[in-house]
C-alpha cells in the first residue's frame, strides 16, 4: 500500500537551508538549482534575514519571512517528488514554544501540513545511528556543531527510540566563514572603492561573502586553494587551508573547557558518553582531536549537507516493520471468524460429490476403474490450503482485534505472520494430499492420478504462503490492518465456484438436483455461468476489468458448458486461485521492501526527468553534494 504523497523534512537548524523527502521507502534529497542546500537571503533577497526564525529586529513579522522561505523550499519538492502529505523541520534546541509556533504558522501560510519538530542534535544522532547499531536505552551521547552559529554543544540520553536534549552551551566564538569573510573585506588588497550603482546594503554583502567563503571551504576538501568570489567591483580572493585552519583557532582552543562545563551542567561523566557526534569538521580539522582528549571517545564525523534532516526524517517518517513497533489496533469481524468454516464446507462438498457421483467399472466384484472429476477433487485440494490460509489471516486479525497492551507485552505479531502461514502451508498442503490419497483408497483404484491432481493445484498456494511467511513479518506496523484486509480468502467467489461446479457434475451425472426437472443441461449452465463469475472475481482485483469479465466470462462458460469441457472450465478457476495467491505474495513484498519495488519500477518505466537517488552514507564528503 503506498502512501499518498511525500514527507518533506526541511533542516532549518543550520546556516544553510537543505531539505531532504521520503517517498516510497527512498530518500530524496531536494536539489536548488542543482545544489544541496540554499542560503536563506538567496531566496529573500536584501531584506531578508540571516536566520530563519529572527529575533524580532526586522520590519516585518518572522514568521512571513519564514513562510517565503518555506514556500520555495515547497515549491522546489514539490516539482521533484510530487505532493507534500507531511512535514517535519529541523530546529536548534533552544526554540521554544515562541518560535516554534512561529513556525507552525510560517508552514501553514506556505500551504505545508503541520510539522512535527526534530531539535538538530536529536536528528543527527538518528542519522548516526540509523547506519550502525542502535545504542542502549538510556545512552549518552555528546553532538558538536560548528556549522551552526554560534557553535553548539550538546548532551542527549535515549529513551524508549527518541533522543532527549539534556544540557545545550554554546562556544563564544566567530564561525569560521564569519572571520574569513571579514578578514577578506578588510583585506588592504581587497578595498576598492563600491560602484555607487551598486548600492547595495553591507548586510547583504556580508551575506554573499559569507556563502562564497562556505562553497570555498567545501572545495579545500579536494584542493589546497579555493577562490572566493566578493561583490562586485571587487576582484575574487582565494584562501587556502592554512587560512581556515587559522580562522578555526579560537573554536578549538575554547572547546576542551566548554565540553567540561557542558557535561558539569548536564550531570554527566565522560565515561557515561557512549559516542561522541561532531557535524561540519571540515573547517576545524583539529576539532577530533579536541573532542578525544576532552570526552576519550573517538567522534563520529558527520560532513553530509542532508544528515540532520535524514536522521529526522527517520525518527518521524520511516515505517518500523511489525517485529519492532508498537501494533495498531483492528477490529475482528463475522466474516473473519466464519471463512474458514464456510471455505472448509466447501471443501468437504466437492470432495465428497467427486467420490460419490464416480464411476465404478467392475467384474463382479472386483473394481477394475472408476472415472471420476479429477479437476474437481484439485479444485477441493486448493480449496483445502485456502482453508488454512484463513486460519492463518484470523491469528494475527484476533491479536490486533484485542484490547490494547503495555509496550512489553507487544511482541509477537511478526512471529504470528510468520508461524501462521508457514503452519498453513504445511498442514493445507497436507491435506489436499490426504484428499488424493483419500479419493484413491475410497474408489478402490490406483490414487497416483487422484494424489498427483491435488498437489498440483495445492502446491503453488502453499508455495505462496511460504513465500508470505517469509516475508509479512518487515510490513510496516502501520499498514498491517490493510495487508490483513488483503489476506483475507475471497469469500464469495469461492462460494460461487463450488454451488456452479456441484450444479455442473450434477448436470454430467443427472444427480441431484439436475434429475429434478426435465432439462439437467439447464442446470450445468448456471452452474458454469457461476464458475465463470467466480473466475472472473478471483482473477483479478480491478473493478473495471470486474465489470468486464464477470458478465463475459460468466455468459461464455454457460454457452459454452458441456459434459467435455467441464473440466477445462474448472482448471480455469483453478488458474484463478492460483493467481490470486501470486497476487497477495507480490503485494506482500511491495509492503515489505518499498524501497526495492520503486528501484525495480523505475528500472522497468526507464529514465525519468528527475531520477531518485538514494542518500549518501555519513562518511561521505561534501565534494560529493557539491559534485
Amino acid at each position: 500500500m503506498s502512501v499518498p504523497g511525500a514527507h518533506l523534512c526541511v533542516d532549518l537548524a543550520s546556516s544553510a537551508v537543505a531539505a531532504i523527502a521520503w517517498r516510497d521507502g527512498i530518500y530524496v534529497p531536494i536539489l536548488f538549482d542543482g545544489k544541496p542546500t540554499i542560503a536563506p537571503a538567496g531566496v529573500l533577497g536584501a531584506n531578508g534575514f540571516g536566520t530563519v526564525v529572527p529575533d524580532g529586529g526586522h520590519a516585518g513579522a518572522p514568521s512571513d519571512h519564514t513562510a517565503e522561505l518555506l514556500c520555495h523550499v515547497a515549491a522546489v519538492a514539490g516539482t521533484q517528488v510530487g505532493p507534500i502529505s507531511s512535514t517535519t523541520f529541523v530546529i536548534a534546541p533552544q526554540w521554544g514554544p515562541r518560535r516554534r509556533s512561529q513556525l507552525t504558522q510560517a508552514a501553514q501560510r506556505a500551504g505545508l501540513p503541520a510539522p512535527a519538530m526534530v531539535t538538530a542534535p536529536a536528528a543527527l544522532v538518528a542519522h548516526v545511528t540509523a547506519h550502525q547499531p542502535s545504542l542502549h536505552d538510556g545512552a549518552c551521547v555528546l553532538v558538536c556543531e560548528t556549522e551552526v552559529r554560534p557553535p553548539r554543544l550538546t548532551v542527549l540520553q535515549g529513551s524508549g527510540g527518541a533522543w532527549h536534549d539534556l544540557a545545550t552551551r554554546t562556544i563564544p566564538a566567530a564561525h569560521i566563514d564569519d572571520v574569513l569573510a571579514h578578514q577578506l573585506q578588510s583585506s588592504p588588497a581587497e578595498q576598492h572603492p563600491r560602484s555607487a550603482a551598486q548600492g547595495e546594503p553591507e548586510d547583504d554583502a556580508n551575506r554573499q561573502v559569507r556563502e562564497s567563503v562556505r562553497q570555498a571551504r567545501v572545495l579545500l576538501a579536494t584542493q589546497e586553494r579555493a577562490p572566493v568570489l566578493l561583490p562586485h567591483p571587487r576582484p575574487p580572493a582565494v584562501i587556502t587551508r592554512g587560512d581556515v585552519h587559522a580562522a578555526a583557532q579560537p573554536l578549538t582552543e575554547q572547546l576542551p573547557g566548554a565540553v567540561a562545563e557542558l557535561l558539569d551542567t548536564a550531570d554527566v561523566d565522560a565515561a557515561h558518553l557512549a559516542m561522541v557526534v561532531a557535524a561540519d569538521t571540515g573547517g576545524a580539522p583539529e576539532l577530533p582531536a579536541q573532542l578525544v582528549a576532552a570526552t576519550g571517545v573517538q567522534p563520529v564525523i558527520v560532513n553530509h549537507p542532508h544528515a540532520a534532516a535524514s536522521g529526522a526524517l527517520t525518527l518521524t517518517a520511516t515505517p518500523r516493520a511489525a517485529v519492532s513497533a508498537r501494533l495498531p489496533r483492528t477490529r475482528l469481524r463475522i466474516r473473519d471468524l466464519a471463512a474458514a468454516l464456510i471455505i472448509g464446507a466447501c471443501t468437504l462438498a466437492l470432495f465428497l460429490q467427486a467420490i460419490l457421483t464416480a464411476d465404478v467399472t467392475t467384474i463382479g466384484i472386483r473394481i477394475i476403474g472408476a472415472r471420476t472429476s479429477l479437476p474437481q477433487l484439485g479444485t477441493a485440494a486448493a480449496l483445502a490450503v485456502m482453508t488454512a490460509l484463513a486460519v492463518a489471516q484470523l491469528a494475527p486479525t484476533t491479536w490486533l482485534a484485542g484490547p490494547p497492551t503495555s509496550p512489553a507485552d507487544e511482541p509477537t505479531t511478526a512471529a504470528l505472520i510468520r508461524r501462521s502461514y508457514l503452519a498453513a502451508a504445511a498442514l493445507g498442503t497436507t491435506t489436499a494430499a490426504f484428499l488424493g490419497l483419500a479419493a484413491g483408497t475410497s474408489l478402490g483404484v490406483d490414487y497416483t492420478p487422484h494424489l498427483t491432481w491435488a498437489l498440483t493445484t495445492a502446491a503453488p498456494v502453499g508455495a505462496n504462503a511460504i513465500l508470505v511467511a517469509l516475508v509479512a513479518p518487515r510490513i510496516p506496523a502501520a499498514n498491517l490492518p490493510a495487508w490483513l484486509g488483503r489476506a483475507r480468502p475471497l469469500i464469495l467467489p469461492i462460494i460461487l465456484a463450488a454451488v456452479g461446479m456441484l450444479l455442473m457434475r450434477a448436470a454430467v451425472t443427472l444427480t441431484p438436483p439436475a434429475d429434478l426437472i426435465p432439462a439437467p443441461g439447464l442446470v450445468g449452465s448456471a452452474g458454469a455461468a457461476m464458475l465463470g463469475a467466480a473466475t472472473a472475481l478471483t482473477a483479478t482485483d480491478h473493478r473495471s476489468l470486474r465489470v468486464i469479465t464477470l458478465p463475459a466470462l460468466g455468459l461464455g462458460y454457460a454457452i459454452v458448458f458441456t459434459g467435455a469441457t467441464s473440466a477445462a472450465l474448472i482448471i480455469g478457476y483453478c488458474l484463478a486461485v492460483v493467481g490470486w495467491a501470486i497476487r497477495l505474495t507480490t503485494y506482500t513484498t511491495r509492503l515489505a521492501f518499498p524501497a526495492a519495488t520503486a528501484k525495480l519500477r523505475r528500472l522497468l518505466d526507464g529514465p525519468t526527468a528527475q531520477p531518485q537517488e538514494q542518500l549518501p552514507g555519513r562518511d561521505e564528503s561534501d565534494r560529493d553534494a557539491a559534485r
